[in-house]
């Protein structure tokens, strides 16, 4: 398949400069084996069918007639169907509730879409500074995750099923150890419910003791505010008040916390209204190609270990072209800084000009420039991070606050400590918290053996997963969506949880266990969360607050305040010296980096199925993880895409196939965590690698020494997306520089306009008739792709499976098409959703037989599913290969399609069958809505009124849907740009979606060659 022929020779690449845009090295090459079967079309073979569980559909058929009131303020004791119709449910009326999405101890605040009691979609809280109405793929999905049906159901002891008054009569009781042998593994959190009730457990056993670990989170960000300010504060950000920016490995636009307000701070200052006006520059250190480095003007692409040597090089430069005015820098630390220079002869030659090119930018942009360090760098970077923001003076777009995740103070140990003691036999009861550490924990310490040794292990848990496995007790979680509690997001604002449906499998929280040990009376999550505000909040209109801070899914004003901050001279001595201390790896060595899964996180999303085929964001891979490098490693190794190689590390082996990826840092390995499950979830099962395996305790994130050995003869098939449609030497995604946009503004002048045509005009009806169009801007889309799980659960889009994906027939009505240019080494990329064009003179609708594809008096393309005979006349004549057909009745064959999933299901939307052709509508749904609405209150649509869901999820508001007749909107304005176009505008089709080309905004010293 053409998928497969990524397995291109690396030594092939030798020479390529490339054309001006790819999609994949395979096409740079442009081997005939690519240009077969891109048509998308695959094979006709079906795979295998996986039965369906009859119980859980029957379960699914009730829980449809059920109703919830677990969002009032009088939650029912249990779900029941309905005798009376609760007089705050009118079928067909939305309802919208607020609660917040917890990922790793930071918030998002959500609204919830309910259907007489049943969540069916998830949007982002306009009001929430984590989300600004924008949500991220796992927030979209979560729903989803709601209904799987291989949570688990039912508490047990043993092998033995037992009931949650069984658990609070074995650990309720008082202990006579003050709690010495009692410990406890929790997520990181800033619940302040959660906080309070681990007091409340050390009052009463004040010798226990509380881990906090994700796999996810580093201390090191902490560790470097301590270098630099003597205390652990938590670095807050504003990209708004940034002229150039530069990224020390920090995907802030992606993978950060925050990221979904850090992703609408830089894209305003990004976007660019005209050729006169003016936006960011953005910088990128970073080993492999990240959503941030894609937006990247000027990327150099490191090996890990030589980023903390290119930071130093880069203070050094920065204070040099400072010219001895470095903003808010005490005398003290001047005297440290000698030290920097020194560093500077470990930058590569071939990066010098980089780093002298970018120091001066950044103090060019003085106030107005700001540094940003990922978290898994070391905490010296963050230190050197720091440094050159006070050097700036940069305390509009970067200060710090308190950190915002609960300690357990004096009580709190790491999880290698807990690892000793257990092997110790100091622990006689453990009690996991919603914390897969059996799968997750370090390899080295084998804390999958060692739980066994505890006489007592208490696992909180959604799945029976691989911690399970080795627990004695067992509880089910509840959902986040069926949980009462409290969160912080990542700047201390405080965000409520509320449940949207009672626990459908009698699932607990946290709160509730941690409540049992506190030896608290069993009065429910809800009761506890009411109690703690009460004791905290207080005061006689305290109704009034809870029922706001309800409503509003937050607590106004309770962000955490600017904390006063000055750099210490001898924490900026140390991380100097750390650094100096710190070599980089031989070239001839190769190094390893481990990142979370952009989709399955740290292994927690793996059995969302939407997750598992959403294409990765840069690589587009689906249903798997693999070993990325660059090509000139891969022809050093010997290897190619989709050969099958052991790595080795520290004497440890994993199995994983070979992805080779543009951009990739030469010498280096990068690896997804979160693949390879062992546990319960079948879905999750026998999908990509467990490379936790290589993962050690003193290397978390980077490590030198792997060793890569072929094996000889194997192949493991990789479903890419980013394959499936060829170029053909078309121009489909555009871009330039703001240099050359000011010069020549029309430069997209040829891709839009009239053209003649054979076909008639269309005339639309007599009146002011809506005509719906869409404006997507290039220069502001990160390919994040929220926008594509978001239509996914608006529209009912089915899961496909692995096979399916690699015939080419997945089934995403929006897809993001990923385009390259320049040299495979250093790339540059332009991010394209790409749906339904919604022609007017759409090529689909003159072909189709039997009338199925039309055109509506408002301009959408539509179509009439039960008209449908299946020719796929439609698809082959549309030249922007949008339309995505049923091969089969995917409900019946996969079983994740059906039972508790199409709970669901949007009762607005028609699910399709076997032999129907769909595509994007639109959301035609919430335009006819929004014209009952207007009919029923005699008015017109209002600009604004309508939003589809790819519009409402895009953290960068790059997507803008309204009527032609709303001049006043974004979408209209933006089409009269110099830079807006169509796509294969020589076609005549004449679509409704107008493109913005990107304008990226290179630094004149660096884009000379």
């Amino acid at each position: 398949m053409a998928e497969r022929n990524e397995s291109t020779g690396s030594a092939a690449l030798q020479g390529k400069t490339g054309k001006a845009y790819w999609r994949s090295l395979a096409e740079l090459l442009e081997g005939p084996e690519l240009r077969e079967g891109q048509d998308g079309r695959g094979g006709e073979d079906r795979p295998d069918v996986v039965s369906r569980r009859s119980w859980l559909k029957l379960l699914g058929a009730s829980m449809a007639l059920a109703g919830a009131s677990g969002c009032s303020s009088r939650p029912a004791d249990r779900i029941v169907p309905y005798v009376r119709t609760p007089p705050e449910v009118t079928p067909g009326i939305l309802r919208y509730y607020a609660t917040s999405l917890e990922l790793d101890g930071f918030a998002t605040g959500i609204l919830v879409e309910n259907h007489e009691g049943r969540p069916t979609k998830v949007e982002g809280n306009p009001e929430h500074p984590a989300s600004l109405g924008a949500t991220g793929v796992h927030e979209q999905a979560s729903v989803l995750a709601l209904y799987d049906q291989h949570r688990a159901r039912a508490a047990r002891r043993g092998a033995t099923p037992a009931a949650w008054q069984a658990f609070v009569e074995q650990f309720g009781g008082p202990r006579g150890d003050r709690g010495a042998g009692l410990r406890f593994i929790l997520k990181p959190t800033g619940s302040p419910l959660v906080a309070d009730l681990i007091g409340r457990v050390l009052a009463r056993h004040p010798a226990a003791r509380f881990t906090f670990y994700a796999p996810a989170r580093s201390p090191h960000a902490a560790r470097g505010a301590e270098l630099a300010f003597g205390a652990p504060l938590q670095a807050q950000r504003d990209f708004r008040a940034a002229d150039v920016i530069l990224s020390l490995d920090a995907d802030f636009l992606a993978s950060m916390p925050f990221s979904l307000a850090y992703a609408r701070q830089f894209s305003e200052r990004r976007r660019v209204g005209s050729p006169a006006g003016t936006m960011n520059r953005l910088y990128v250190i970073e080993p492999g190609l990240s959503p941030t480095g894609s937006m990247a003007d000027h990327r150099l692409r490191a090996r890990p270990s030589e980023v903390p040597a290119l930071a130093a090089a880069v203070a050094a430069e920065l204070l040099r072209a400072l010219g001895g005015r470095p903003g808010a820098l005490p005398a003290d630390t001047l005297g440290a800084l000698g030290a920097l220079d020194p560093l500077k002869a470990r930058v590569r030659a071939e990066h010098r000009r980089f780093v002298e090119a970018l120091a001066r930018d950044l103090a060019r942009g003085a106030a107005a420039s700001v540094v940003v360090a990922g978290e898994r760098q070391p905490p010296p970077v963050h230190a050197l991070a720091h440094l050159m923001n006070a050097a700036l003076g940069s305390e509009r777009a970067a200060w710090a606050t308190a950190a915002t995740l609960i300690t357990a103070g004096g009580a709190e140990q790491e999880l290698a400590a807990l690892a000793d003691e257990i092997r110790r036999g100091g622990v006689d009861t453990l009690v996991i918290l919603e914390d897969n550490v059996a799968y997750t924990a370090p390899a080295d310490l084998e804390l999958s053996t060692l739980l066994r040794a505890v006489p007592s292990r208490a696992y909180l848990g959604l799945h029976e997963d691989e911690t399970a496995a080795s627990c004695d007790w067992f509880v089910p979680a509840a959902h986040e969506l069926e949980a009462w509690g409290d969160t912080r997001a990542y700047d201390g604002t405080i965000s409520m949880v509320q449940p949207l449906i009672e626990p459908l499998f009698q699932g607990r929280t946290a709160a509730e266990v941690l409540a049992v040990f506190a030896g608290e009376p069993p009065i429910g999550a809800r009761e506890l969360l009411r109690g703690a505000w009460r004791a905290r909040r207080g005061g006689a209109d305290f109704d009034a607050f809870w029922e706001d801070a309800l409503r509003r899914g937050l607590v106004p004003g309770s962000a955490a305040p600017r904390e006063a901050t000055a750099l210490r001279a001898d924490g900026i001595a140390a991380a100097i010296g750390q650094i100096a201390a710190q070599a980089p790896a031989p070239a001839e060595v190769l190094e390893v980096v481990f990142s979370v899964g952009a989709n399955v996180y740290d292994g927690r999303f793996a059995n969302n199925p939407w997750l598992l085929e959403l294409p990765d964001p840069m690589t587009k891979l689906t249903w798997d993880n693999a070993a990325l490098l660059s090509p000139a490693t891969a022809e050093a190794l010997g290897l190619e895409s989709e050969d099958v190689v052991d790595l080795e590390l520290k004497g440890r082996t994993v199995s994983i196939p070979v992805l080779v990826a543009p951009g990739h840092a030469d010498g280096t390995v990068s690896l997804q965590l979160g693949y390879g499950r062992s546990g319960a979830e079948v879905i999750a099962a026998g999908v990509g690698a467990d490379v936790y395996r290589l993962r050690t305790a003193d290397a978390p994130s980077f490590a030198a020494g792997l060793a890569v050995r072929r094996r000889p003869g194997e192949k493991h098939p990789l479903a890419l997306t980013q394959t499936h449609f060829g170029l053909h030497g078309r121009p489909i995604a555009l871009s330039t520089s703001l240099a050359v946009y000011r010069e020549h503004p029309d430069f997209t002048g040829a891709f839009k306009g009239p053209l003649p045509s054979l076909l008639p005009a269309r005339v639309g009806p007599a009146g002011a008739l809506e005509q719906w169009a869409m404006t997507i801007d290039l220069t502001i889309c990160t390919g994040c792709s929220s926008c594509v799980v978001a239509c996914q659960a608006e529209n009912n889009v089915l899961v496909v499976g692995k096979e399916e994906v690699l015939n080419s027939r997945e089934m995403h009505w929006l897809r993001i098409d990923t385009y390259y240019a320049g040299d495979p080494r250093d790339p540059e990329v332009v991010h394209q959703p790409m749906l339904c064009q919604h022609c007017e003179k759409a090529p689909c609708e003159y072909v189709c037989p039997v009338n199925a594809t039309t055109h509506s008096p408002d301009g959408i393309n539509e179509m009439t599913y039960n008209r449908c005979v299946g020719t796929r006349f439609c698809s082959n004549n549309c030249p922007y290969k949008v339309r995505r057909f049923n091969w089969f009745d995917y409900t019946e064959l996969h079983a994740y399609n059906a039972g508790l999933a199409e709970l669901q299901r949007n009762p607005d939307v028609t699910v399709r069958e076997r032999g129907v052709m769909e595509k994007c509508t639109y959301c035609v749904q919430r335009v006819r809505r929004a014209e009952i609405a207007a009919s029923i209150e005699r008015r017109s649509i209002r600009p604004g009124e309508v939003v589809t869901a790819c519009q409402q999820a895009c953290p960068t508001r790059a997507i803008q849907f309204d009527s032609l007749l709303h001049g006043e909107t974004e979408m209209a304005a933006w089409r009269g740009e110099p830079r807006s176009y169509v796509v294969l505008h020589d076609q005549g089709t004449r679509p409704r979606n107008v493109y913005l080309a990107r304008i990226n905004n290179k630094n004149p010293e660096l884009d000379e060659p």
